[in-house]
Order: structure tokens, then sequence, then C-alpha cells
């Protein structure tokens, strides 16, 4: 009992260091965690409207917001904003953060800007294809300049050019046109520039050119000499696929190609590209029907030639109110309405035998009329008109005996019923309407594709995939009756690839060409930058005065505090204390001599 006595007690440091190591072990076998609010670095999302053109703007300004955010060089909903960097608008919006903050380039950018560009989406090989150029020119003074338009092939060759002098802040559209040579997709350059100017906007156009014919039908319940001269002038044009049944007398007919023996059986199917009636006077109710149902459910294009006044079953398909005549000595010249010049050749027409309309719906669109002496706009009267019916068109004649004035000197009748149905037949609606954000993009980019069923009659399921010469990938499938909207990402491969989608026997081929590279100066327009930064809640920037651009996101941006979890004992630091406090605890004992 007295040695234990004897033995010296801990002083009060090694108490407090015993008491230190402890606490940090059981505090690193508990656990605790703390909820804290901080301000965090914000998450700051940056996108390029075009990552090729813009290229060093967006390593400065990636550079210039490191500083102060965790910047995601792409579109992220949940950033708390969007520093858009470029000339252009987006070609999609929907995952950018709002406020969105566009830096754009300096002044040294070109004055004109290309704002629409309109071209068909498909061609005929070596037809003429017309493309429509929309400009804005944007200067500080009056001096007239000259604008340089073209149009150029991707490697450079100049296929199309205008020269047009302008003063400043004017809009303009340039007609231009081109003739492909090659099936497939073609894609050209639209350029414009102002002479005395090094800029050049650019932007690439994709017009699928095929070499099918349009398939068109001939259907005659009678001899018509009306429909017999125009589908001679067909024959004779490469662009058309003729197909023709004319009945002559009872159970008597003459064909070309394999006819439907009556129009109830292509209503199902809709194989032609427009049909054309001889003589609709002479249709039976089953033709009627069948045509109701092409036009309305299939979207096809009709044209019914008349050839004189008469009633018929197809008067309630047509209802324009019947034909008002007017007998002449001298025939009556015909030309083309002033909204609708076929643009090939002027249109004449003659014809002693005339009908028109006793009235004229409000949706139909007159195509060839008949003018009077007068030059009162009034005494216009329409004789070829076209009407929408449904998903389809219907084209009504009333040039009754026009057939009988075919010579070139005196009219360009086989010209312009050529164009008529040329432009009927491009016109007719697929089935299934399968559009692309763009069929021009680059590797990865986001397309987004949107499918409406037309005939509502068809509940089949859709199947969409993404094709090429090697594979196929299944885009989506869905079922059948609606629209419907889905995005994928293009390939990594640049190369030609085949939307293909397909609904029952139905199915519709959508090139989708994947570049290095595409030039998209459409939508540079300086004021519609500004307005569409500003519907979203953000100013736009200069590049020569970048650094302002901090500036101006402190004035938009608010950034929220975050409840953070924090877990102090899993830092490795802690071993630090505790292995000091446990080697000196052990050192004091040492130094009194009880270790």
């Amino acid at each position: 009992m007295a040695g234990d006595r004897n033995v010296p007690r801990p002083s009060w440091l090694e108490w407090l260091l015993r008491a230190v190591a402890l606490l940090i072990a059981v505090a690193a076998v508990v656990d605790p965690a703390v909820t804290t609010s901080r301000r965090t670095r914000p998450i700051l999302s940056l996108v390029a409207a075009d990552t090729t053109a813009d290229r060093a703007l967006i390593a400065r300004t990636r550079q210039l917001l490191e500083r102060d955010y965790t910047v995601v060089p792409a579109p992220l909903p949940s950033a708390i904003g969007t520093v858009l960097v470029g000339a252009r608008l987006p070609a999609s919006s929907n995952a950018m953060a709002s406020p969105v903050v566009v830096v754009a380039p300096g002044s040294g950018r070109p004055s004109v800007v290309i704002r629409r560009i309109t071209a068909p989406t498909q061609a005929m090989l070596e037809s003429r294809v017309d493309v429509l150029i929309t400009l804005a020119t944007h200067s500080r003074d009056a001096t007239p300049g000259t604008i340089h338009v073209e149009l150029t092939t991707r490697a450079g060759v100049v296929i199309a050019r205008q020269r047009i002098p302008t003063a400043r802040d004017t809009v303009l559209t340039i007609p231009l046109a081109f003739v492909p040579s090659a099936v497939g997709p073609a894609v050209v350059q639209a350029r414009a520039f102002v002479s005395e100017q090094s800029d050049t906007v650019r932007s690439d156009v994709l017009v699928d050119v095929h070499e099918q014919r349009w398939s068109v039908l001939f259907f005659d319940r009678r001899p018509s000499w009306m429909s017999t001269f125009v589908r001679r002038a067909l024959e004779r044009d490469p662009r058309f696929a003729v197909t023709s049944r004319i009945i002559t007398s009872t159970n008597v007919s003459r064909q070309t190609g394999r006819p439907p023996a009556g129009l109830d059986a292509i209503a199902s199917t809709g194989a032609f590209d427009a049909v054309v009636i001889g003589a609709p006077d002479a249709l039976l109710a089953r033709d009627v029907d069948g045509l109701a149902t092409l036009l309305r459910a299939r979207g096809a294009s009709v044209l019914m030639l008349a050839d004189h006044a008469v009633n018929g079953p197809a008067d309630a398909l047509q209802d324009f109110g019947g034909w008002n005549t007017v007998s002449r000595r001298v025939p009556a010249e015909l030309t083309a309405s002033a909204s609708n010049d076929f643009g090939r050749e002027p249109v004449r027409l003659k014809g002693m035998s005339v009908g028109v309309p006793r009235r004229l719906g409000v949706n139909a669109v007159p195509l060839v009329v008949l003018r009077s002496a007068s030059t009162d706009a009034k005494d216009v009267q329409t004789v070829v008109w076209r009407v929408p019916v449904g998903l389809g068109q219907l084209v009504i004649s009333g040039a009754f005996d026009a057939w009988r004035y075919r010579d070139t000197t005196q009219s360009t009748f086989d010209a312009t019923w050529r164009d008529i149905i040329d432009e009927a037949a491009s016109q007719r609606l697929v089935p299934l309407d399968v559009r692309l954000s763009s069929r021009l993009v680059t590797p990865r980019a986001t397309v987004v594709m949107t499918i409406v069923p037309r005939d509502s009659a068809n509940g089949a399921p859709i199947r969409a995939s993404l094709a090429s010469e090697t594979s196929e990938l299944t885009v989506h499938a869905i079922d059948g009756g609606s629209p419907h909207t889905a995005s994928f990402r293009a390939p990594a491969v640049p190369g030609l690839y085949e939307v293909l989608v397909h609904q029952g026997a139905d199915t519709v081929r959508t090139p989708l060409v994947i570049a290095p590279s595409v030039a998209a100066d459409a939508n540079n327009d300086p004021e519609l930058l500004a307005a569409w930064a500003s519907s979203r809640g953000g100013p736009v920037v200069s590049a020569d005065s970048l650094q302002s651009l901090q500036a101006a996101l402190d004035g938009v941006l608010r950034p929220v505090p975050r409840m953070t979890e924090w877990h102090p004992m899993r830092s490795p630091w802690w071993i630090v204390p505790f292995a000091f406090a446990l080697a000196a605890e052990w050192w004091i004992r040492r130094r009194r001599g009880l270790a």
C-alpha cells in the first residue's frame, strides 16, 4: 500500500492530452455531420454558337470565367446561368439555363448578314433549283456599297452570282439558282460580302437530289381531248413517269403501265404523286369517294381537266358553284396570275371556250387568269386555280379547249401544264411528316426529330432508325396516330446517313449529312441577337470590351446559398493532433520516469 502511495499522479497536462486523444478517437467513430449554409462556387454554362469560327473568343471567355465560376462547356439546365459565345442564335435553346449573357464578336464583323435562306428540301436531277437569300445590311454611314452574293459548292466553285448596289440598313431578297448534276444530298453554300471588305458571311444549304421521276396517273372515264394532249406533253418530258387508263366504251379501255381499275383502288396506297382526271363529269360515285380519301387522308395532288361545263358527281368535291361561260368570236388570252409566275417562261394559253367559277373559295389560289382590256383588277377572272382539300390539294381547270391552240408560236400549252403538274406533284404531302431540326450537322450534334402521322386511319406503330452504308441504329419506336418529338445525337463519324421512318406500308427517307464543319451565319443579325438575349434576361457584351463580362454577370446572376453537409472527422488531417496528443502525453510521462 505504501508503494502505491509513492506512484506520482498524472499531471493536469497529461490528463488534457489524454482527453484530447480520446475525444478525437470517439469523434472519428461517431463521424458527426455539420449542416451549414454557404456560398459554393457557382456553376456556369458556356455554349458556343459556332465552335469553328469563334474558337479564339471561346478560349478567352472561358479563361476569364474560370476565375470565379465552375465552367461547364455545354448547355446545363441546372446551371446558375449561360454565356453564349457567337454572332448568331443557337439551333436549340431548350436546355439553356437563364439568364443568358451573349458575348458577340467585335465590330470587325461584316456589315451584311444572312437572315434567311429558302430552298426546296428535294429536287429532281438536272432540274433548276431556286434559292432565295434574304440579306440585311448594317452600316454606320450612308455610303453606298455593292453586295456580292454567291452560290458555291463545298469545294468553292461559284455556280451562281449577283451584285447588288445598296445603302445602309437595307433588307433585300436575292434569287439565285443552280442545276444539280449528281444524285444525292447536294450541299451548296450561300456567301455574301460587301466590296472592299474581307469578311464574308456563309451559310450551307442541303437539297436532296433524286432521279426518280414524278409518278402521274391519268384517269378518264371517257376520252377527253384536253386530258389526251396534256398527257402527251408529259410523256415527252423525262421528269414524269406516266400511267394512264382511258375507258373508251363499256368494259373497253386503253392503258399504259399498270393503272388501277378505279380511283377507289388507289385510295389506300396513294402510289402516285399526282392524279389527273379527264372528263370529271363522267366519274362514278365510287371514283369521287376514292378521290376524297386520296385528298383528305393521303395528301394527294389531284387535277380536274374539264372539257365543257357539265355537272357531275365530282361537283360536290370541287364546290365552286358551277361554271360561267361566255361565247367568243376570237380566242381569249390566258396568262399567269400576279402571285403565281411559274418562272420558266411566261404563261400564254388561248381558248374559245373558257369557264370561270361562279364563286371562288377564300382558300383558292389563282394560277391562270383571264384579263379583260380594262386595267381594273376586278375584271380579272380566274380560269385555273388550286384549292386545299384536307391534307391534299385540288387543281381545277376551266380552259376547256386550250388544247386546240398548242402551237408554240401561239401558246405555251405543253410547258404550262408540265409546270403546273410538276408543282402539284412536288407539293404532294407524304403520309408521314418527318422533320429534322437540321439535315446538315457536325459530329455529335443534337438533332431534334418531329414525326407527324397525317393519315389518322393508320394506327400502326412507328419505328425510326438511323442508317448508314454499313449499319443501322434504332432511334425511336412510338405508337402511331399522334405527333411525336424525339432528339438524338448525331454520329461521331462524318458521312451520309438516312433517317428511316416506317409506319405500316409507308416509309419516309430523310437524308442526314454529318460534316466536319457547317457554315451557318444565318440569323446573325445583331438586333435579333440582342432581342433574343433580352428575352432571356441578359445583355450582349462585345468582344472588344470582354473585361466588362464579369460586371454584366454580376448584374443578372443571383447566386443562391446552398445547404451543405460537412463531415469534419473525414479529413485525414485529424490524425496529426491525435498522434501529437498521444506522443506528447507519452513524452511527459517518460520525462517523469513513468514510461
